[in-house]
């Protein structure tokens, strides 16, 4: 099987078994956290959110750019593979952000944990939860640099979420953006083990 191909299966799948949940809210029976994903009249985030979002989502995709150039390179290539890579980036980023920041964040504030805390803890998980299939794959030198820039990620969106006054809107837009930009290449380039387009 190509690398493109294990690819494809990893966010088909991963994005099949996200979707569930959206399609519960929206075809059959309303998840409540679902409901207000922070987009709705009258419970839009603050500016401020959004301009902290977008600096938050550009930086992240110029360091990852920066420092994983075969993304870089793969920005002009239009295609199936990039479309499959833009959907899942849709799905991820509001499951995602549903269960790193608004699950998990109120979840540790109604256990009466400090914001710093939420943040870190919000950061870690994320962190952790995105360098599974680095951990899985044996790839050990590759997981400390990938848990740590996705640690950061997560911090920042956690972030983002507390300025927001804990409306989602902002960290879905970040997250969907950074998704947009570099998925599906990123995934490939972790399944292929290609940092450098040359290599």
């Amino acid at each position: 099987m190509t690398y493109r191909r294990k690819t494809v299966l990893i966010l088909g799948m991963t994005s099949l078994f996200m979707f569930s949940p959206l399609a519960m809210s929206l075809f059959g029976r309303p998840i409540p956290l679902f409901q207000n994903l922070g987009f709705e009249r009258g419970s839009f985030a603050p500016p401020l959110a959004w301009v902290v979002a977008t600096a938050v989502a550009i930086a992240y995709i110029f360091y990852t750019m920066k420092v994983i150039p075969f993304v870089l390179v793969k920005q002009k290539e239009i295609s199936f593979f990039k479309l499959l890579g833009v959907l899942a980036a849709l799905v991820g980023g509001i499951v995602e952000e549903v269960f790193f920041r608004h699950w998990l964040m109120d979840m540790l504030m109604a256990r009466d944990v400090g914001l710093i805390l939420q943040v870190i803890i919000s950061g870690i998980v994320f962190g952790v939860a995105h360098t599974a299939w680095i951990l899985f794959k044996g790839d050990f030198k590759f997981a400390i640099p990938a848990i740590l820039s996705t640690f950061i990620l997560g911090c920042f969106l956690a972030i983002v979420y507390l300025v927001g006054g804990r409306n989602l809107g902002p960290c879905i837009f970040a997250h969907v953006l950074i998704n947009i930009v570099i998925e599906p290449w990123l995934m490939l380039s972790s399944v292929s083990g290609k940092w450098r387009p040359n290599n």
